[in-house]
């Protein structure tokens, strides 16, 4: 009798610690902190936003959004992570399209698929612009290409990449404007524009979000803004009035947020109203806009549209690379 009754005590034990182990309901959730993971460096276009949305998010959330910089091999590391990490709904990551794409298309063996990703929601558009330092010898973006066409690879330009959506950019850009120059790679838009305000390139193409702030403080100057669309509080001419031709905007970055593939549906759904609450917010539009943020939201059906989108302007123009 001692021995059964000591047998159910330990199997009590074992199913106690079992339960406990388990995650918490869906209605529960959450009742912790989110993880966001950003693929890439601090200071670049991605993390700026997703900071900014934590810290507004705590009230529609519930909990606070952690924020966790995973740079390299252009989003790759911080990509592979999630598409890795429990689908509970308390690891998410910042998506960026083109890039995600990219990375799959342009690499062998990549450790995950897009298919491996329940998306959110995105919520910022995030053209791409030529800059230069204010004591530039550059002026204009004419002066640019007068520079790369008499010049043949001397002229240096500064981007996230490789095999970026800003090298895609890049890259069209070349074609379109008939010069030729070197691109260098960076791991995220910040640390190219800190090689930019160095002086050890001699343009940046980045994106009008990561530069807002370099632009505002008088460091940088931009140039030209490679997306067609007029935008709201932006005094950035696009390339269809500098150049007096349109030239794909392929390059833009789209930004939000997925989940590990299988996430519960009723924690995907919590994440997307949480999401899209702040940015309804008023003080977050505000300081979104302040920062030169281009805040469009779109939930879950659109956004993994938006990767079916993503992969078809990929395929037309990844034989540049």
């Amino acid at each position: 009798m001692k021995r059964f009754l000591g047998s159910l005590v330990i199997a009590a034990a074992v199913i106690g610690i079992a339960f406990s182990a388990l995650p918490t309901s869906a209605a529960d959730f959450p009742s912790k902190p989110v993880l966001a993971v950003v693929p890439f460096s601090p200071g670049g276009g991605n993390d700026i936003v997703i900071r900014l949305v934590a810290k507004y998010i705590t009230p529609a959330l519930g909990q606070a959004l952690v924020v966790e910089n995973k740079p390299g091999a252009g989003g790759q590391i911080g990509w592979t992570a999630l598409a890795k990490a429990r689908p509970d709904g308390y690891t998410i990551g910042a998506t960026s399209q083109p890039s995600m794409v990219l990375v799959k298309a342009l690499r062998g063996n990549v450790p995950f698929e897009l298919g491996d990703f329940k998306y959110i929601c995105n919520f910022q558009i995030d053209p791409l612009i030529w800059a230069v330092n204010k004591g530039s010898k550059f002026k204009s973006a004419a002066d640019v290409v007068d520079f790369a066409k008499k010049n043949p690879g001397k002229l240096n330009v500064a981007g996230d990449g490789p095999q970026s959506n800003v090298q895609l950019q890049h890259l069209i850009n070349e074609k379109a404007l008939g010069m030729k120059s070197n691109f260098v790679p960076y791991s995220g838009s910040g640390p190219a524009l800190t090689a930019l305000m160095g002086d050890q390139v001699d343009i940046a193409l980045t994106t009008m979000s990561a530069a807002a702030s370099h632009v505002e403080s008088g460091r940088i100057v931009p140039l030209v803004m490679f997306y067609d669309e007029k935008i709201e509080g932006a005094d950035v001419r696009s390339s269809k009035e500098v150049f007096g031709k349109a030239i794909p905007s392929a390059g833009t970055a789209m930004r939000g947020v997925a989940a590990p593939k299988n996430v519960d549906p009723k924690v995907a759904a919590a994440l997307e109203k949480a999401f899209e609450e702040v940015t309804k917010n008023p003080e977050f539009k505000k300081q979104a806009k302040s920062l030169g943020l281009i805040i469009k939201f779109i939930g879950s059906k659109e956004s993994q549209r938006l990767v079916e989108e993503s992969n078809a302007v990929v395929e037309e123009y990844k034989s540049l690379f």
